[in-house]
């Protein structure tokens, strides 16, 4: 590989979320941290190139993105996704959690249902109750053999029952690592323009794609489904550049989009940030090398995880990922509740985790684990597992 991938670099005292907050959260120092999903990994050498040149310019004032920044996220996914999302519908927010809200303010009212997938990126559940909205959940199921699917007969029937108004799709889903087919996407489609529900696809994973899945964009379905549709992305999880808050958000219908900007200026929020704007620039233009490496990296350590778990910890069952830089790994083997699950995570095995059910009541008895960082770090955490499933047996 050109880049390394393997070096361990000691994040502490950086103000990292990750590796800096344990005590903040109620965590103890000495649990190793594979929750929150940033990598630990540097981030491209270009960007940090692109940050520093940006900085020797010793001005930092109000920034706006010209129209060719805009094509550069639209050539993106246009190069590694085959569609081309119309450049001008872009809006730039601070995050794609940030424009999922701003969203859900803009075309939905107080006591709205607006319907989610769990288990999902907590995240949305909390975007729809802290705004006053009703959170219905569409729950996935899952095969004998642990890969999850929509039931579509559920889906429509609970958008009918509660007069859904806006959907919000998780593609590729976290945490569950599905890479939708298209015909799941075109089901969905048919079920929503069909009731008037209006879809946000968050895509921020979608290129973390592995083996021969491959990833379609929502808005590539047809004319019809782009203008019934609220496009997230951000380079942030591709490029490692959590901390750089940009977020281009594609809303092809004209009207649907001047609502959006109504309700984003009422939330006070104009000008991207300085250094954001140049980090996204160098990312999307100068990359894509350093992204091909890294995901197959990533893949290697899942299935080094999933051969690991296998092999030597064969009461704990692995969903494999399709997508994205997550493992979502069924614990209920251990016969644990939830209380002594997360108590046996923190103390024996000594790490810091997403707990399942924070996903939703399907994730009881899960455990989320972040694999972007190096192969070092990943031995570490399975080998802390692996020694407190055998002291939990004695």
């Amino acid at each position: 590989m050109k880049y390394d991938f393997d070096t361990v670099y000691d994040r502490k005292n950086t103000n990292s979320l990750k590796w800096d907050f344990a005590m903040e959260r109620h965590h103890s120092e000495d649990e190793l941290p594979l929750w929150v999903a940033d990598m630990d990994f540097k981030t491209p050498p270009q960007v940090i190139e692109a940050l520093k040149k940006a900085s020797d310019g010793a001005f930092f004032g109000y920034t706006e993105p010209k129209e060719a920044d805009k094509k550069i996220v639209s050539e993106w996914y246009k190069r590694r996704h085959g569609f081309y999302p119309d450049p001008e519908s872009i809006i730039f927010t601070p995050g794609t959690v940030f424009g999922i809200t701003t969203a859900i303010l803009a075309f939905s009212d107080p006591g709205d249902a607006i319907m989610i997938s769990q288990p999902v990126y907590y995240p949305f559940s909390e975007a729809v109750l802290d705004n006053g909205r009703k959170l219905i959940s569409n729950e996935l199921v899952r095969d004998n053999k642990g890969r999850y699917g929509f039931d579509f007969a559920s889906f429509e029937k609970q958008i009918t029952e509660n007069d859904v108004k806006i959907y919000i799709l998780c593609s590729p889903h976290n945490p569950v690592g599905r890479v939708w087919k298209k015909e799941e996407l075109e089901k969905i489609a048919e079920i929503t323009l069909k009731h008037d529900v209006l879809v946000i696809a968050d895509e921020i994973h979608a290129d973390f794609i592995y083996e021969e899945n491959e990833f379609v964009s929502y808005a590539s379905i047809s004319d019809e489904v782009r203008n019934n549709t609220v496009l997230a992305t951000a380079p942030s999880k591709t490029f490692n550049t959590a901390g750089l808050q940009i977020s281009p958000i594609f809303i092809f219908d004209q009207g649907k989009r001047r609502l959006f900007r109504k309700k984003l200026g009422a939330l006070g929020y104009s000008q991207v940030d300085f250094l954001a704007l140049a980090a996204m620039k160098a990312s999307y233009t100068e990359c894509d090398e350093w992204v091909d490496e890294v995901v197959d990296y990533i893949h290697e350590n899942i299935l080094y995880m999933e051969r690991f778990l296998e092999e030597r910890l064969p009461e704990l069952k692995m969903t494999h990922p399709e997508g994205t830089y997550l493992t979502w790994v069924d614990f209920s083997g251990l016969g644990l509740s939830d209380r002594d699950l997360e108590r046996f995570i923190r103390e024996d095995a000594k790490l810091w985790l997403d707990a399942g059910f924070i996903f939703g009541k399907s994730g009881t008895g899960f455990e989320r684990f972040n694999l972007a960082a190096p192969r070092k770090i990943v031995e570490e955490c399975l080998n802390r597992l692996e020694s407190a499933i055998k002291y939990l047996k004695k």
